[in-house]
Protein backbone atom coordinates (compact mmCIF):
# COMPACT_ATOMS: atom_id res chain seq x y z
CA UNK A 1 0.00 0.00 0.00
CA UNK A 2 1.56 3.30 -0.96
CA UNK A 3 0.53 6.83 -2.19
CA UNK A 4 2.50 8.41 -5.10
CA UNK A 5 3.49 12.05 -4.47
CA UNK A 6 2.98 14.38 -7.23
CA UNK A 7 3.79 18.14 -7.58
CA UNK A 8 0.00 19.66 -8.51
CA UNK A 9 -1.49 23.42 -9.56
CA UNK A 10 -4.38 24.14 -7.94
CA UNK A 11 -8.32 24.36 -10.31
CA UNK A 12 -11.46 24.78 -9.28
CA UNK A 13 -14.48 22.39 -10.09
CA UNK A 14 -17.41 21.70 -8.52
CA UNK A 15 -19.25 19.76 -6.32
CA UNK A 16 -21.04 16.48 -4.69
CA UNK A 17 -20.90 12.60 -5.62
CA UNK A 18 -21.84 10.15 -8.68
CA UNK A 19 -19.42 7.38 -10.56
CA UNK A 20 -19.95 4.41 -12.92
CA UNK A 21 -17.81 1.92 -14.33
CA UNK A 22 -17.44 2.92 -18.45
CA UNK A 23 -16.01 0.00 -19.58
CA UNK A 24 -17.02 -2.74 -19.46
CA UNK A 25 -20.10 -1.04 -20.79
CA UNK A 26 -22.96 -1.70 -17.35
CA UNK A 27 -26.44 -2.39 -17.55
CA UNK A 28 -26.93 0.72 -15.56
CA UNK A 29 -26.60 2.58 -19.30
CA UNK A 30 -29.71 0.92 -20.54
CA UNK A 31 -31.25 4.23 -21.15
CA UNK A 32 -28.13 5.04 -23.00
CA UNK A 33 -29.84 6.05 -26.09
CA UNK A 34 -32.69 8.07 -24.90
CA UNK A 35 -32.30 11.80 -24.53
CA UNK A 36 -30.49 11.99 -21.14
CA UNK A 37 -27.64 9.11 -22.53
CA UNK A 38 -25.08 11.51 -21.23
CA UNK A 39 -26.00 13.20 -18.19
CA UNK A 40 -23.08 11.29 -16.70
CA UNK A 41 -20.46 12.30 -18.60
CA UNK A 42 -18.93 15.94 -19.37
CA UNK A 43 -19.98 17.28 -22.99
CA UNK A 44 -16.56 16.95 -23.84
CA UNK A 45 -15.90 13.15 -23.06
CA UNK A 46 -16.55 11.94 -26.07
CA UNK A 47 -16.07 8.07 -25.23
CA UNK A 48 -18.22 8.54 -22.17
CA UNK A 49 -21.43 9.67 -23.77
CA UNK A 50 -23.90 7.45 -23.92
CA UNK A 51 -23.52 5.79 -20.44
CA UNK A 52 -26.56 6.91 -19.69
CA UNK A 53 -27.68 7.60 -16.19
CA UNK A 54 -25.24 4.98 -14.89
CA UNK A 55 -23.90 7.64 -12.06
CA UNK A 56 -27.89 7.46 -10.34
CA UNK A 57 -27.54 3.76 -9.26
CA UNK A 58 -26.52 2.90 -5.74
CA UNK A 59 -27.59 2.66 -2.56
CA UNK A 60 -28.30 5.90 0.12
CA UNK A 61 -28.20 5.98 3.62
CA UNK A 62 -26.07 2.95 4.48
CA UNK A 63 -23.76 2.92 7.44
CA UNK A 64 -20.90 0.34 9.00
CA UNK A 65 -22.68 -1.63 11.80
CA UNK A 66 -26.50 -1.40 9.97
CA UNK A 67 -27.90 -4.00 8.45
CA UNK A 68 -29.75 -2.78 6.47
CA UNK A 69 -29.48 1.16 4.43
CA UNK A 70 -32.21 3.47 5.54
CA UNK A 71 -32.58 5.25 2.20
CA UNK A 72 -32.54 8.72 3.62
CA UNK A 73 -29.71 9.48 6.08
CA UNK A 74 -26.55 11.26 3.77
CA UNK A 75 -23.92 11.96 5.66
CA UNK A 76 -22.50 10.15 8.62
CA UNK A 77 -21.15 13.14 10.59
CA UNK A 78 -23.36 15.78 9.99
CA UNK A 79 -26.73 17.22 8.91
CA UNK A 80 -27.09 17.50 5.65
CA UNK A 81 -28.84 20.67 5.90
CA UNK A 82 -25.04 21.75 8.02
CA UNK A 83 -21.78 21.20 6.79
CA UNK A 84 -18.79 21.40 9.67
CA UNK A 85 -16.47 24.17 9.40
CA UNK A 86 -13.22 23.30 9.05
CA UNK A 87 -10.55 26.74 10.11
CA UNK A 88 -7.08 27.27 8.85
CA UNK A 89 -4.82 28.43 11.59
CA UNK A 90 -7.79 29.81 13.63
CA UNK A 91 -9.47 31.32 10.43
CA UNK A 92 -12.43 30.63 8.22
CA UNK A 93 -12.13 31.00 4.43
CA UNK A 94 -13.44 34.38 4.60
CA UNK A 95 -10.94 35.83 6.84
CA UNK A 96 -8.17 33.79 4.99
CA UNK A 97 -9.48 35.47 1.28
CA UNK A 98 -9.45 38.77 2.85
CA UNK A 99 -5.77 38.20 4.15
CA UNK A 100 -4.61 37.09 0.39
CA UNK A 101 -3.14 33.61 2.96
CA UNK A 102 -2.75 31.12 0.56
CA UNK A 103 -4.25 27.80 2.28
CA UNK A 104 -2.62 24.50 1.18
CA UNK A 105 -4.53 22.82 -1.21
CA UNK A 106 -4.33 19.30 -0.09
CA UNK A 107 -2.29 18.41 3.07
CA UNK A 108 -1.94 21.29 5.53
CA UNK A 109 0.64 20.78 8.20
CA UNK A 110 -0.95 18.92 11.07
CA UNK A 111 -2.95 20.59 13.38
CA UNK A 112 -3.10 23.76 11.00
CA UNK A 113 -6.61 22.79 10.07
CA UNK A 114 -9.24 21.49 12.17
CA UNK A 115 -13.09 21.57 12.90
CA UNK A 116 -14.11 24.72 14.34
CA UNK A 117 -14.53 24.04 18.53
CA UNK A 118 -16.87 26.56 18.56
CA UNK A 119 -19.23 25.52 15.58
CA UNK A 120 -23.03 26.03 15.94
CA UNK A 121 -24.45 23.16 15.57
CA UNK A 122 -21.80 20.88 16.09
CA UNK A 123 -21.47 17.92 14.26
CA UNK A 124 -22.93 14.87 15.73
CA UNK A 125 -21.90 11.08 14.76
CA UNK A 126 -24.95 9.14 14.11
CA UNK A 127 -25.71 6.05 13.16
CA UNK A 128 -28.83 5.74 11.55
CA UNK A 129 -29.80 2.31 12.77
CA UNK A 130 -28.47 3.28 16.25
CA UNK A 131 -25.85 0.63 16.17
CA UNK A 132 -22.60 2.46 15.26
CA UNK A 133 -19.78 0.22 13.86
CA UNK A 134 -16.47 0.53 14.45
CA UNK A 135 -13.91 1.78 11.54
CA UNK A 136 -11.04 -0.77 10.40
CA UNK A 137 -9.53 2.01 8.09
CA UNK A 138 -7.80 4.58 10.48
CA UNK A 139 -4.39 5.08 8.47
CA UNK A 140 -4.44 8.22 6.85
CA UNK A 141 -3.33 7.47 3.66
CA UNK A 142 -6.24 5.38 3.43
CA UNK A 143 -8.78 8.21 4.31
CA UNK A 144 -10.05 10.28 1.95
CA UNK A 145 -11.55 13.06 3.84
CA UNK A 146 -10.60 14.92 7.24
CA UNK A 147 -7.80 12.62 6.99
CA UNK A 148 -5.63 13.86 10.24
CA UNK A 149 -8.51 13.71 12.51
CA UNK A 150 -7.76 11.14 15.15
CA UNK A 151 -9.80 7.44 14.16
CA UNK A 152 -12.63 6.99 16.24
CA UNK A 153 -12.31 10.23 17.86
CA UNK A 154 -15.43 13.09 18.13
CA UNK A 155 -13.67 15.23 15.23
CA UNK A 156 -13.79 11.99 12.73
CA UNK A 157 -16.91 13.71 11.27
CA UNK A 158 -16.80 9.97 8.61
CA UNK A 159 -15.47 7.20 10.85
CA UNK A 160 -19.49 5.68 10.25
CA UNK A 161 -19.44 5.78 6.36
CA UNK A 162 -19.03 2.92 3.91
CA UNK A 163 -15.46 3.23 3.21
CA UNK A 164 -14.28 3.20 6.70
CA UNK A 165 -14.84 -0.42 6.60
CA UNK A 166 -14.86 -1.50 3.41
CA UNK A 167 -17.94 -4.10 2.48
CA UNK A 168 -19.14 -4.09 5.82
CA UNK A 169 -21.84 -1.28 4.94
CA UNK A 170 -25.46 -2.48 3.40
CA UNK A 171 -26.42 -1.95 0.29
CA UNK A 172 -30.27 -1.41 -1.20
CA UNK A 173 -29.21 -3.70 -4.36
CA UNK A 174 -25.89 -5.11 -5.30
CA UNK A 175 -25.87 -3.72 -8.99
CA UNK A 176 -27.57 -0.02 -7.38
CA UNK A 177 -31.30 1.60 -7.03
CA UNK A 178 -32.12 4.45 -9.45
CA UNK A 179 -32.05 7.85 -7.51
CA UNK A 180 -30.52 5.82 -4.67
CA UNK A 181 -33.43 4.28 -2.55
CA UNK A 182 -37.11 2.37 -2.84
CA UNK A 183 -40.25 3.16 -2.71
CA UNK A 184 -40.99 4.33 1.19
CA UNK A 185 -37.69 5.08 2.33
CA UNK A 186 -38.87 8.83 2.87
CA UNK A 187 -37.65 12.19 1.59
CA UNK A 188 -33.92 13.18 1.92
CA UNK A 189 -33.35 15.42 4.27
CA UNK A 190 -31.33 18.90 4.02
CA UNK A 191 -29.92 20.79 1.27
CA UNK A 192 -28.96 17.62 -0.95
CA UNK A 193 -32.10 16.03 -1.91
CA UNK A 194 -32.33 17.27 -5.27
CA UNK A 195 -28.97 16.20 -5.71
CA UNK A 196 -28.60 13.17 -4.58
CA UNK A 197 -32.11 11.53 -5.63
CA UNK A 198 -31.85 12.71 -9.14
CA UNK A 199 -33.13 10.04 -11.76
CA UNK A 200 -34.81 10.86 -14.78
CA UNK A 201 -37.35 8.42 -15.97
CA UNK A 202 -37.86 7.11 -19.32
CA UNK A 203 -39.38 3.99 -21.03
CA UNK A 204 -36.41 1.75 -20.21
CA UNK A 205 -36.12 2.28 -16.20
CA UNK A 206 -37.64 4.73 -13.65
CA UNK A 207 -36.69 5.98 -10.21
CA UNK A 208 -36.27 3.17 -7.31
CA UNK A 209 -35.77 0.18 -10.01
CA UNK A 210 -33.01 -1.95 -8.73
CA UNK A 211 -29.95 -2.91 -10.85
CA UNK A 212 -30.20 -6.44 -10.50
CA UNK A 213 -33.59 -6.79 -12.35
CA UNK A 214 -31.77 -4.52 -15.48
CA UNK A 215 -32.16 -6.89 -18.22
CA UNK A 216 -28.90 -8.36 -19.20
CA UNK A 217 -26.66 -7.98 -21.77
CA UNK A 218 -24.60 -9.08 -24.72
CA UNK A 219 -21.35 -9.63 -23.09
CA UNK A 220 -19.31 -5.95 -22.96
CA UNK A 221 -15.71 -7.99 -22.92
CA UNK A 222 -14.61 -11.30 -23.27
CA UNK A 223 -11.92 -12.42 -21.49
CA UNK A 224 -9.46 -15.31 -20.79
CA UNK A 225 -9.38 -17.17 -17.55
CA UNK A 226 -6.35 -16.74 -15.78
CA UNK A 227 -5.54 -13.10 -17.82
CA UNK A 228 -5.19 -9.81 -16.43
CA UNK A 229 -7.74 -7.24 -17.81
CA UNK A 230 -8.53 -3.56 -18.09
CA UNK A 231 -11.60 -1.92 -16.85
CA UNK A 232 -12.75 1.31 -16.38
CA UNK A 233 -15.23 4.19 -14.51
CA UNK A 234 -15.69 7.69 -14.17
CA UNK A 235 -17.04 10.45 -11.73
CA UNK A 236 -20.03 12.65 -12.44
CA UNK A 237 -19.38 14.13 -8.54
CA UNK A 238 -17.10 13.41 -5.72
CA UNK A 239 -17.11 11.71 -2.23
CA UNK A 240 -14.03 10.68 -1.68
CA UNK A 241 -13.23 6.39 -0.33
CA UNK A 242 -12.25 3.72 -2.53
CA UNK A 243 -14.08 0.60 -4.38
CA UNK A 244 -14.14 -2.63 -5.37
CA UNK A 245 -14.69 -5.64 -8.31
CA UNK A 246 -16.21 -8.80 -7.94
CA UNK A 247 -17.38 -11.69 -10.37
CA UNK A 248 -20.96 -12.88 -10.47
CA UNK A 249 -22.22 -16.23 -12.54
CA UNK A 250 -24.98 -14.60 -14.67
CA UNK A 251 -27.38 -17.69 -13.90
CA UNK A 252 -26.56 -16.47 -9.74
CA UNK A 253 -28.77 -14.03 -7.70
CA UNK A 254 -26.90 -11.14 -8.26
CA UNK A 255 -26.75 -10.09 -4.45
CA UNK A 256 -23.72 -9.11 -2.08
CA UNK A 257 -23.87 -12.60 -0.65
CA UNK A 258 -23.30 -13.91 -4.69
CA UNK A 259 -21.13 -11.51 -5.44
CA UNK A 260 -18.51 -11.37 -2.11
CA UNK A 261 -17.19 -14.89 -3.36
CA UNK A 262 -15.83 -13.75 -6.06
CA UNK A 263 -14.09 -10.77 -5.21
CA UNK A 264 -11.25 -9.59 -7.94
CA UNK A 265 -7.74 -8.31 -7.45
CA UNK A 266 -6.04 -5.20 -8.61
CA UNK A 267 -2.43 -5.98 -10.35
CA UNK A 268 0.07 -3.58 -11.04
CA UNK A 269 -0.34 0.22 -11.37
CA UNK A 270 -3.30 2.08 -12.47
CA UNK A 271 -4.03 4.89 -14.66
CA UNK A 272 -5.70 8.33 -14.74
CA UNK A 273 -7.40 8.26 -18.89
CA UNK A 274 -9.40 11.71 -20.23
CA UNK A 275 -11.41 11.64 -22.22
CA UNK A 276 -11.03 8.57 -23.72
CA UNK A 277 -8.25 9.25 -24.96
CA UNK A 278 -5.01 6.67 -24.44
CA UNK A 279 -2.86 8.93 -25.22
CA UNK A 280 -3.39 11.32 -22.16
CA UNK A 281 -3.05 8.29 -19.54
CA UNK A 282 -0.82 8.49 -17.21
CA UNK A 283 0.61 5.73 -15.01
CA UNK A 284 0.32 6.51 -10.85
CA UNK A 285 0.87 3.45 -8.36
CA UNK A 286 -2.50 2.88 -6.59
CA UNK A 287 -3.11 2.96 -3.01
CA UNK A 288 -4.79 -0.79 -1.91
CA UNK A 289 -5.58 -2.20 1.31
CA UNK A 290 -6.63 -5.76 2.02
CA UNK A 291 -7.14 -5.60 6.19
CA UNK A 292 -9.82 -4.76 7.37
CA UNK A 293 -12.30 -5.39 4.43
CA UNK A 294 -15.53 -7.77 3.95
CA UNK A 295 -15.13 -10.09 2.69
CA UNK A 296 -11.89 -10.97 4.73
CA UNK A 297 -8.71 -10.43 2.31
CA UNK A 298 -10.70 -8.45 -0.21
CA UNK A 299 -8.72 -6.07 -2.30
CA UNK A 300 -10.34 -2.78 -2.15
CA UNK A 301 -8.64 0.71 -3.55
CA UNK A 302 -9.11 4.24 -2.81
CA UNK A 303 -10.35 6.60 -4.74
CA UNK A 304 -7.26 8.20 -6.15
CA UNK A 305 -9.54 11.84 -6.64
CA UNK A 306 -9.19 13.86 -3.55
CA UNK A 307 -12.12 16.62 -3.38
CA UNK A 308 -11.71 19.70 -4.93
CA UNK A 309 -9.01 22.17 -3.03
CA UNK A 310 -11.70 24.92 -2.55
CA UNK A 311 -14.07 23.38 -0.21
CA UNK A 312 -11.31 22.43 2.58
CA UNK A 313 -13.51 24.47 4.94
CA UNK A 314 -16.08 21.94 4.58
CA UNK A 315 -13.75 18.13 4.16
CA UNK A 316 -10.96 19.16 6.07
CA UNK A 317 -7.82 17.97 5.21
CA UNK A 318 -7.59 15.00 1.88
CA UNK A 319 -4.67 13.89 0.01
CA UNK A 320 -2.24 14.61 -3.18
CA UNK A 321 -4.64 14.45 -6.59
CA UNK A 322 -2.08 11.30 -8.49
CA UNK A 323 -1.20 14.29 -11.60
CA UNK A 324 0.33 17.77 -11.87
CA UNK A 325 -2.83 19.36 -12.60
CA UNK A 326 -4.08 21.99 -15.52
CA UNK A 327 -7.23 23.36 -16.76
CA UNK A 328 -7.10 20.58 -19.45
CA UNK A 329 -6.20 17.86 -17.38
CA UNK A 330 -7.86 17.52 -13.53
CA UNK A 331 -7.33 14.88 -11.21
CA UNK A 332 -9.29 16.29 -7.80
CA UNK A 333 -12.34 17.91 -7.67
CA UNK A 334 -15.37 16.23 -10.31
CA UNK A 335 -13.63 15.84 -13.37
CA UNK A 336 -16.28 14.22 -15.36
CA UNK A 337 -13.71 13.00 -18.53
CA UNK A 338 -11.63 11.33 -16.58
CA UNK A 339 -11.67 7.55 -16.06
CA UNK A 340 -9.80 5.89 -13.81
CA UNK A 341 -8.27 2.70 -15.61
CA UNK A 342 -7.20 -0.61 -13.61
CA UNK A 343 -6.28 -3.95 -14.27
CA UNK A 344 -7.68 -7.05 -12.97
CA UNK A 345 -6.64 -10.39 -12.40
CA UNK A 346 -9.08 -12.84 -13.63
CA UNK A 347 -9.13 -16.64 -11.77
CA UNK A 348 -6.94 -18.42 -13.81
CA UNK A 349 -9.30 -21.90 -12.86
CA UNK A 350 -12.49 -19.87 -13.29
CA UNK A 351 -15.00 -21.90 -15.23
CA UNK A 352 -15.86 -20.26 -19.00
CA UNK A 353 -19.03 -19.13 -19.19
CA UNK A 354 -21.42 -15.84 -18.80
CA UNK A 355 -20.22 -13.96 -15.23
CA UNK A 356 -21.52 -10.28 -13.90
CA UNK A 357 -18.89 -7.94 -13.06
CA UNK A 358 -19.82 -5.78 -10.38
CA UNK A 359 -18.04 -2.58 -8.89
CA UNK A 360 -19.02 -1.36 -5.72
CA UNK A 361 -17.48 2.33 -4.61
CA UNK A 362 -18.05 2.67 -0.63
CA UNK A 363 -18.58 6.93 -0.64
CA UNK A 364 -16.26 8.06 2.90
CA UNK A 365 -17.94 11.79 2.82
CA UNK A 366 -21.85 10.34 2.59
CA UNK A 367 -23.75 7.18 3.36
CA UNK A 368 -23.77 5.83 0.07
CA UNK A 369 -22.43 3.25 -1.95
CA UNK A 370 -21.99 3.26 -6.20
CA UNK A 371 -22.76 0.48 -7.76
CA UNK A 372 -22.47 -1.14 -11.76
CA UNK A 373 -22.99 -4.60 -12.96
CA UNK A 374 -21.85 -5.40 -16.69
CA UNK A 375 -21.87 -8.58 -18.66
CA UNK A 376 -18.82 -10.43 -19.19
CA UNK A 377 -17.94 -13.73 -21.22
CA UNK A 378 -15.16 -16.01 -19.50
CA UNK A 379 -13.19 -18.00 -21.66
CA UNK A 380 -10.31 -20.28 -22.56
CA UNK A 381 -9.23 -19.01 -25.91
CA UNK A 382 -10.15 -15.41 -26.35
CA UNK A 383 -8.63 -12.19 -24.70
CA UNK A 384 -10.29 -9.33 -26.38
CA UNK A 385 -12.82 -6.39 -25.64
CA UNK A 386 -15.93 -6.06 -27.50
Amino acid sequence: MFASPFLLSVFVVGAYGHGAVTFPRPRNAIDAETKYGAVCSNPSAQHLKGNGQACFWFSHGCSIGCNKCDGTQGSPGHDDATYPKFLYKGMNKEETRRKNITVPPFIPKLGDMVLDPNAIPKPVIKSPCGRPGKPTICDSHLRTMNTQAKCGSPEDIYQLSPWRAPGSAPVIDACGAAGGRLPGMGEYPGIHGAVQAVFYNTTLAKENDVGSRLPPMSPQAIWKAGSNVEVGWTLKYQHGGGYSYRLAPADAPLTEKTFSKMPLDFVGPSFLRWDGDKSTQLKFNATRVSTGTLPIGSMWQKNPVPRGAWQWDAEGPAFEPACEETEARQCSGNPSNLEIVDVLKIPALLKPGRYVLGWRWDAEETNQVWSSCSDVMVTGTTDAFV
